[in-house]
């Protein structure tokens, strides 16, 4: 099985860099303890056996760019972030994970996906000392410019859809438990008012109507980090996340929003240098999907990450568009993360995010 080779690579790896066999034993056990009790968790939240194919609620849900990660130190790492998110970028992958924020942060991220299609975020976030912290982001998707048709299959005039979530975040933390929330404005729009009466009057096409919609959306996060021996936080967490819960009218038809429950645990070692992380996603219009990372920091300042998300019955896009990695650096209160993410047939995406705290 995937999750059994990548334990074994991660274990041969640490072999070669811990000469301490006492400390390799403990990796081992809990490396497959991690795994082990992720599939077991599996097993019992979710025992509906899962079958190949496209999942039955595919295409039914509304504001699906919701679903996009962002960030790219967690999208290198096969998205596995619920129990590892400790930054401004929490407002997506966990909200409970901003009590972690220390700083006031700022931070971006722009992301070339396919097809001319452009992914921003933007947000800032502020600690609160013990009321915890506050975070405010800005999610914008737009689609470039496409030529509009009539029912003729005759041009007409270019438009501009977009999709736009604005959103607030709280967290607060309560011993070694952290939980955290977001309300969100969410907007879609494919064709306005303004557009479509225009290309009615221009075409004399009336079947031209409005296509635009907004919507308000909740995420519910938890985080809980086991103490270690002196009553510290520990190196061991397990987070979850509730996505997207709402729904929305478009055009003449209500729709949900692609609700996600985000399941998963992280481990740190080597004095925090390295980190292992998995993350299971049981989405409402796809089959389940897992996600395992990896993150090594040399030298304080560089990092490289690597990872793998595989849906349960198979990519979409084949095996390979689940490959994950990337690289970040950083100085002083700044750092800068790269993301790689190969999209089989549509070839490789490049994200890349910038954090800075002061």
């Amino acid at each position: 099985m995937l999750q059994t080779l990548f334990v074994k690579v991660f274990s041969n790896w640490i072999l070669t860099q811990i000469p301490n066999r006492k400390i390799i034993i403990g990796l081992h056990i809990t490396t497959y303890i991690l795994f082990v009790g992720l599939l077991v968790g599996y097993a019992v939240i979710f025992p509906s056996p899962i079958e190949a194919g496209i999942h039955e609620n595919a295409g039914t849900r509304a504001m699906t760019f919701l679903k996009i990660g962002v960030g790219a130190e967690g999208i290198s790492m096969g998205e596995s972030q619920v129990a590892h998110t400790d930054d401004l970028y929490a407002t997506f992958w966990n909200p409970a994970g901003l009590t972690s924020v220390r700083q006031s942060q700022f931070g971006f991220m722009h992301n070339e996906w396919f097809g001319d299609i452009n992914h921003e975020y933007i947000g800032f976030a502020q600690p609160l000392g013990d009321l915890g912290a506050v975070a405010g982001s800005l999610i914008y998707l737009s689609y470039g410019e496409l030529i509009g048709r009539d029912e003729n299959g005759n041009e007409t005039k270019p438009f501009h859809p977009y999709d736009l979530a604005l959103i607030l975040s709280m967290a607060r933390k309560f011993g070694f438990l952290s939980v955290g929330g977001n309300i969100k404005w969410v907007r879609e729009k494919i064709l306005s008012g303004n557009e479509a009466e225009q290309l009615r009057s221009l075409t004399g096409a009336t079947s031209a109507q409005a296509a635009e919609a907004d919507a308000l959306a909740l995420d519910i996060g938890g985080l809980y980090t086991f103490p270690d021996s002196n009553g510290e936080d520990g190196p061991f967490s397990i987070g979850f996340n509730l996505q997207h819960l709402g729904r929305t009218r478009f055009i003449e038809e209500s729709f949900l929003l692609p609700v996600n429950l985000k399941v998963g645990v992280a481990y740190e070692m080597l004095e925090d240098a390295a980190v292992i992380a998995a993350d299971l996603n049981r989405p409402s219009d796809n089959n389940i999907s897992l996600g395992v990372g990896l993150g090594f920091t040399a030298l304080k300042w560089f990092h490289v990450r690597a990872g793998y998300k595989y849906i349960i019955g198979g990519n979409d896009l084949g095996a390979v568009s689940g490959v994950t990695a990337g690289l970040g650096a950083s100085a002083g209160n700044f750092q800068i993360d790269y993301a790689f993410i190969f999209m089989g047939q549509f070839g490789p995406t490049h994200r890349f995010s910038l954090l800075a705290r002061f």
